[in-house]
């Protein structure tokens, strides 16, 4: 398929179980430096749960927020986002609550707690940062989405379970745009809904399919700063690319070649490098399995958590598509 508005660059990533590395890549950051911050969720079985830190040339750095209960741990991350002070919120739906870090990972504080109340979770899933700092949370299994101050203060919420305007099934992933409108990736009902930073409904996107414009259980969803929305249409395993009037642009597949971590792996294995060579799955290797999120800065860039490839597959935008 070819792009018009992307080209692939490059790409980030090797499953790994700790150090450099992922396993099940589920949402990254760039800080205020431009340093990547990917949560890898893993799974029960192995427990190997983190964020990793590393900048965008493969320079792994550190790791934080390791499997476990204690404060300073994770057990079922879901997302992260950072602050103006590059202070990282974790949240996890297992303890259904948020981990504050700072950006070395030192443990700061965490809040939150089991239920359907104000303030209260059923399995936090993504999270955005308004403009004043505040931070709407996707409330998953309450189907709901609430805002909160930094420090955990509940503010207000808006939704509630069901298929209509301005209701949920099963949501998962948030972004607020220029203006702080909150744009939902509802899962379960194959759509992307549109709010008003207060939370009354604006407008839907999308229906159950595989065609353009259609999803099969949207997981992400980003809004650029020029207004560009992408769309995680994660069982269809590919990236939606639409104009800030809501047109279909681009549909991303995957263009992945060896990262450099994977490079240095097959280089003193060579082993493992034979089977890879004899397994022949060259072009399917390419192409996204799962994807689960989208992250972008001001030069262009595009970063996608090919989550079951345990990578980051990055593009470098090379048009703006037009804004009304």
């Amino acid at each position: 398929m070819g792009l018009e508005n992307f080209a692939y660059s490059q790409t980030i990533g090797i499953a790994s179980f700790l150090g450099r590395g992922f396993m099940n890549p589920v949402d990254m950051r760039l800080d205020s430096k431009g340093i990547l911050f990917v949560l890898s969720r893993s799974n029960a079985g192995n427990k190997d749960v983190r964020i990793s830190v590393q900048t965008l040339e493969s320079d792994y750095m550190y790791e934080f927020g390791r499997w476990g209960t204690d404060p300073g741990q994770t057990t079922q991350p879901t997302a992260i986002v950072l602050d103006s002070d590059d202070r990282v919120f974790v949240t996890d739906e297992f303890m259904h609550n948020v981990s504050i870090f700072d950006r070395e990972g030192k443990f700061i504080e965490r809040w939150g707690e089991f239920g359907s109340g104000d303030g209260q979770f059923n399995r936090p899933s993504g999270m955005a940062m308004d403009s004043e700092g505040n931070i709407q949370i996707v409330d998953h299994l309450n189907a709901r989405v609430q805002k909160f101050s930094p420090d955990g203060r509940f503010i207000s919420s808006f939704g509630t379970f069901g298929t209509g305007d301005g209701e949920f099934n099963f949501p998962w992933g948030i972004s607020l745009d220029a203006e702080d409108g909150i744009w939902i990736a509802d899962w379960r009902n194959d759509r992307v809904q549109r709010f008003t930073p207060d939370g009354e409904f604006v407008s839907v996107l999308g229906s159950s399919g595989s065609g353009d414009g259609e999803f099969d259980r949207p997981s992400g969803v980003h809004v650029s700063a020029e207004g560009t929305l992408y769309v995680a249409d994660w069982r269809n395993d590919r990236v939606q690319v639409f104009g800030a009037d809501g047109g279909h642009s681009e549909t991303l597949v995957g263009d992945a070649t060896l990262s450099k971590w994977c490079q240095e792996f097959l280089d003193v294995n060579p082993e493992q490098a034979s089977w890879r060579e004899g397994a022949g799955l060259f072009e399917q290797e390419k192409k996204f399995w799962r994807p689960s999120a989208i992250e972008t800065n001001d030069d262009g860039l595009v970063l996608i958590a090919d989550s079951c490839r345990h990578r980051i597959q990055i593009y470098q935008r090379t048009a703006v598509m037009a804004s009304v």
